[in-house]
């Protein structure tokens, strides 16, 4: 089967002027050109180029330049007559007219590789104009060739004054490739060799226009190729300049640029912040100056005009959302006479997701004061203004709704400085800033700008104290007891195993520090990595868990950790803004009761404001991991290397896309494709590896598909379409959330993590440039016995977990070749099962090979080198010996380890109930509620300790020995002392506690005397001490001090206040 790429001549009304050789882009000698020598069917030698080219999905490190107007990848061209494409033979072509030249009888053939600014910012500004949708391209390679009047083979003596001057010119930036032909002045299309005319040059056989991938199947080729019309070339045109075609090439799909006057409207970016203000590119369909465009976004009550950019696009601003998620754009062209309506898609970013493009300097603490800020001018929002003005947008509570109100904090500040410092003075407590452009349009548009982060305003220590003191208040009458979100991971392992129940915080992650941003667990600071649901809670709840630097669960009593929080970040609920309601209600009420209230150490003050943290973590209960239970992690990893959900661990090398995990009902499945594994000489070897893996929550959520890409290592589709991480690498889609994880620096490799939280099944995957390595996790006992697939059923019995399709079961002592032939083959799917999406020129049956039979374990020859990478581990040495790479062994080993830790991590560990909150004190444990954890117990500053404590240690899931400590507040009547100092069994407090001891024993000796007489008076008819006749009466104890308290009560937390959408 045939892939062609067929171009329409007629896409837009053509110009009258062509091009002339000024037009082209500089070349010669005196540009720093080479030239080819005079020649016949000849070619340049290898040309390497300093960039990797990326040509139909491959990367290349070289080109060939032909005389016969080609450029070829793989095999020299010296071939004169253009065969029709597709060709196969490795012959791929970039063919700007692919004619039988020959610069004997005239002309020449120049080229250069260049990175010179101006070339390169011309190459860049050329691609913004025609791919309206890659408005942030920059060119970093060009490489331009030139056939300059050149002669045609065969020509007579009037035949040789009819020449062709063309040029072909590549650009790239490293993933995406374009490429730009001009033509000036063409007069033949044939040598006589191809039976054409040694006069005219016409007939016979013409020359040809386009692409060839080299594979037989996939091609694109310009209308009037090998035909007559051919000639005429340097009057057509895909992007209304006659003479110049411009197309993206990098993918398997070859796209010219330009427009159209039917078919489909692209946004650009796909994405944006629900702030709005955004720069969004409308391109498709052609206009003129006639032309007026309009959209209507879902929600905003008003259709939003735009402005034409170029004969190619509009240009819209975004307005302020109050959700996220995927908007219906309709999207309305009008001329004189019609009015078109189209159809679009744009993705509203959570504000946790978004970039933040206006930098707070010194961010960590912002209160009323002076403050500096930083931009990038180049960004798309400051184009065409050359000043901008900074607003500050604060947030404000009233008639029961968020909503956002803003003023110019500076105005007219120049946008090249890129930085500027401004006065802050608001009552407020939280807040966001817009750097704004200045451009002046002739239509009325929302303003547009890039925005920073949600920050909380700091405020004095009694200004927090008063807001602590009024949200405690408030909050309290709608506590309830019915908490239903579940307890957090006890360690950091089970923290990062368990994405099925838990996602990264985007707030704190340890993957941030990976990748050495400076922004990272600012409101949670004791924390190196935190977790949050993967989804609200029934009521709508979060759970934040927080872990420390030696990776044990914080105690938020203790350290700045994770809470339960009454609003979810994601939002879902009408009266829940994401981001913003959780950021309100939960982060800065936070931050006032535990940190802005703690700011000094006044030790009256002290005794207020730690009780106030101890109430709010009342409300906001701190994080517990008693009762959690760890997911169940599989992997397939290497050459593909096996362990099923039940621990059960084999070896499978067949061809072709095989059922991964279902479950028994069909409603969630997910597909993998093995192929045969490359080598860098192109080479095939008799063993496999993972390529690609699809997945759906059938009717419940977007499909997701992730393939390696040759020149990107690994593509994420979703429905078929490539997602675009432009913009944020935190997508949370239909049903599912993925997210692109930073990877060290100048990796190349990719970690991408996908959730379905509805049916607790999610996906590590670590993509190489040759291989997925693939860790699934499962969680709970909802699935468990209910998979089916390459990973076993997950019913806690891995002897089970070898049964084929057709319910054959296989021991589990069974060979590798019983296992390839009755387990594993199996579960192939076929065509009409298959959830892939395939490229141009290819299908399900490029991929289904049912007679692959590999090479086995046990037929693999150990030689030293794959003893001394590998040791004795039979996984790596057998990748090594079959794959020839070391990479691959290397990875094999890497990933058996992650996985060898991600199952120690799903072991259900001891711990111990969380120890009580004692009023001015708390417990400091080792380790947290863990087996063997021990705990000292403390008294914060402005209290003492009233009744000391032994140690105590977590064994047999009971604290030993019980203790029943407390803490008594300086300034009280038996002891007054004026120190921030915690106290806890000091030296200096001897002569204190022996006065205290005393003092005790003294009354426990007066009321031993009291009971005595009592005894013997009542014996003899005496006294009674309470009655009237002693002049005493019963007193009710005033002392503060507490006994041991039971764990605290949580109750459902019910909205006292519900916050509406933002206006």
């Amino acid at each position: 089967m045939f892939y062609p790429l067929l171009m329409s001549w007629t896409v837009c009304a053509v110009r009258v002027e062509t091009l002339s050789v000024s037009d082209f882009y500089p070349f010669g000698g005196d540009n720093g050109d080479t030239v080819m020598a005079k020649n016949d069917d000849g070619n340049s030698p290898d040309i390497p180029v300093s960039t990797k080219f990326p040509f139909f999905d491959k990367p290349h490190n070289k080109l060939i330049v032909s005389t016969n107007g080609a450029i070829s990848f793989l095999t020299p061209v010296s071939q004169y007559t253009p065969d029709p494409f597709p060709l196969d033979g490795d012959r791929r072509l970039i063919t700007p007219y692919w004619g039988d030249v020959d610069t004997r009888k005239g002309g020449q053939v120049w080229y250069r590789e260049t990175t010179n600014s101006r070339i390169l910012d011309r190459a860049s500004n050329e691609i913004k104009t025609n791919f309206p949708e890659f408005n942030r391209f920059h060119a970093a390679w060009v490489f331009i060739a030139t056939w300059d009047k050149v002669a045609f083979y065969g020509c007579s003596n009037g035949g040789c004054s009819k020449r062709n001057t063309f040029q072909a010119v590549l650009i790239t930036n490293g993933q995406h490739a374009f490429a730009i032909f001009n033509y000036a002045n063409i007069q033949w299309t044939t040598g006589t060799a191809s039976e054409g005319n040694a006069n005219t040059g016409l007939g016979g056989k013409p020359a040809q226009v386009g692409f060839n991938a080299g594979d037989g199947k996939v091609y694109y080729v310009v209308n009037g190729s090998r035909t007559a019309d051919i000639v005429n070339i340097n009057s057509k045109s895909n992007v209304d300049i006659p003479g110049k075609f411009v197309f993206r090439i990098d993918s398997s799909k070859i796209g010219g640029g330009g427009c159209n006057t039917e078919g489909n409207v692209i946004i650009t970016p796909r994405s944006g912040p629900m702030f709005g203000g955004q720069h969004l590119t409308f391109s498709g369909p052609c206009v003129d100056q006639y032309s007026s465009f309009k959209v209507k976004f879902p929600g905003i009550r008003w259709v939003l005009e735009c402005e034409i950019k170029s004969q190619y696009s509009f240009v819209c601003i975004t307005p302020m959302f109050d959700s996220d998620g995927d908007l219906s754009v309709l999207i309305y062209l009008s001329n004189r006479t019609t009015t078109h309506s189209f159809e679009g898609t744009f993705f509203v970013l959570n504000p946790a997701f978004s970039k933040v493009l206006v930098n707070r300097v010194n961010p960590d603490i912002w209160g009323n004061g002076e403050h500096s800020i930083s931009w990038d001018e180049k960004e798309a929002e400051l184009e065409n203004s050359s000043s901008v003005d900074l607003h500050l947008f604060t947030l404000q509570l009233r008639n029961g709704g968020l909503k956002f109100e803003s003023f110019i904090a500076k105005k007219n500040i120049s946008k090249s400085e890129c930085m500027t410092t401004f006065s802050l003075n608001v009552t407020q407590h939280v807040a966001l800033l817009r750097v704004t452009s200045r451009v002046e349009t002739m239509i009325k548009m929302p303003p547009r700008g890039i925005w920073s982060d949600v920050f909380p305003i700091s405020k004095s220590k009694d200004e927090a104290i008063q807001a602590c003191q009024s949200w405690i208040k408030s909050e309290t009458k709608s506590l309830s007891t019915d908490f239903d979100v579940g307890p957090c991971p006890c360690t950091i392992q089970q923290a990062v195993l368990d994405i099925v129940k838990y996602q990264p915080d985007p707030d704190c992650n340890r993957f941030q520090i990976k990748s050495k941003q400076t922004v990272n667990c600012r409101y949670r600071r004791d924390a190196r990595h935190c977790v949050r649901l993967s989804g609200p809670s029934e009521t709508g709840m979060d759970n934040v868990c927080c872990f420390n630097a030696k990776g044990n669960l914080i105690d938020s009593r203790v350290q700045e950790g994770g809470t339960l929080q009454r609003f979810h970040y994601l939002g879902k609920k009408p009266e829940n803004v994401p981001y913003i309601t959780n950021f309100y209600h939960d982060v800065v009420p936070f931050l006032q009761c535990c940190r802005f209230s703690q700011m000094q150490s006044d030790i009256n003050q002290e005794n207020t404001t730690y009780n106030l943290c101890q109430d709010f973590l009342k409300i906001r209960k701190y994080s517990s991991c008693q009762n959690y239970e760890p997911p169940r992690p599989a992997r397939t990893s290497g050459d593909p290397h096996l362990s099923t959900l039940d621990g059960y661990s084999y070896t499978f090398n067949g061809a072709g896309e095989f059922v991964y995990i279902y479950t028994e009902d069909d409603l969630f499945k997910s597909q993998i494709r093995f192929e045969q594994f490359q080598k860098e000489d192109g080479s095939l070897v008799q063993a496999t590896v993972a390529t690609a893996l699809v997945m759906e929550h059938i009717n419940s959520s977007d499909r997701i598909e992730v393939r390696l890409n040759p020149i990107r290592t690994a593509d994420v589709l979703r429905n078929g379409q490539l997602l675009d991480f432009e913009e944020s690498n935190w997508m949370n889609l239909k049903g599912v959330t993925v997210i692109l994880l930073p990877v060290e620096d100048n990796s190349t490799d990719k970690s991408i993590m996908v959730m379905f939280k509805d049916i607790k099944i999610a996906f590590n995957i670590q993509a190489s440039k040759k291989i997925l390595n693939i860790s699934p996790v499962v969680q709970g006992d909802q699935l468990k016995g209910k998979l089916k697939g390459l990973l076993g059923n997950s019913d806690g019995n891995a002897s089970n977990d070898l049964l084929s399709s057709t319910q054959q079961q296989l021991p589990e002592n069974a060979t590798d070749v019983l296992i390839f032939n009755q387990f594993g083959m199996s579960w192939v799917i076929n065509e009409t099962e298959s959830l892939f999406t395939y490229e141009p020129g290819k299908s399900f049956a490029d991929y289904h090979q049912p007679s692959f039979r590999p090479v086995f374990e046990s037929s693999v020859t150990v030689t030293e080198e794959v003893r001394a990478v590998c040791g004795e581990d039979k996984e790596c040495i057998f990748d090594f010996s079959v794959t020839g790479s070391r990479d691959v062994a290397e990875q094999s080993l890497t990933f058996q380890k992650q996985f060898q830790e991600s199952q120690e991590a799903a072991l259900i560990v001891l711990t111990c109930s969380d120890l009580p909150t004692i009023p001015g004190g708390v417990w400091e444990s080792t380790n947290g509620n863990l087996e063997n954890s021990s705990a000292v117990f403390v008294c914060r500053n402005g209290y003492m300790v009233y009744r000391s404590t032994n140690n105590v240690t977590c064994r047999n899931g009971h604290w030993e020995p019980n203790e029943n400590p407390s803490c008594i507040k300086y300034g009280t009547d038996l002891y007054t002392r004026n120190t921030s100092t915690p106290i806890y069994s000091t030296s200096s407090d001897l002569p204190v506690y022996i006065g205290v001891g005393v003092g005790i024993l003294f009354i426990i000796i007066f009321i031993l005397i009291l009971v005595i007489l009592i005894r013997k008076r009542q014996r003899s008819g005496g006294f009674n001490i309470f009655s009237r006749a002693s002049n005493l009466t019963p007193t009710e104890d005033t002392d503060d001090r507490s006994t041991e308290l039971s764990p605290l009560k949580t109750e459902k937390i019910v909205p006292s206040e519900s916050p509406s959408k933002i206006v």
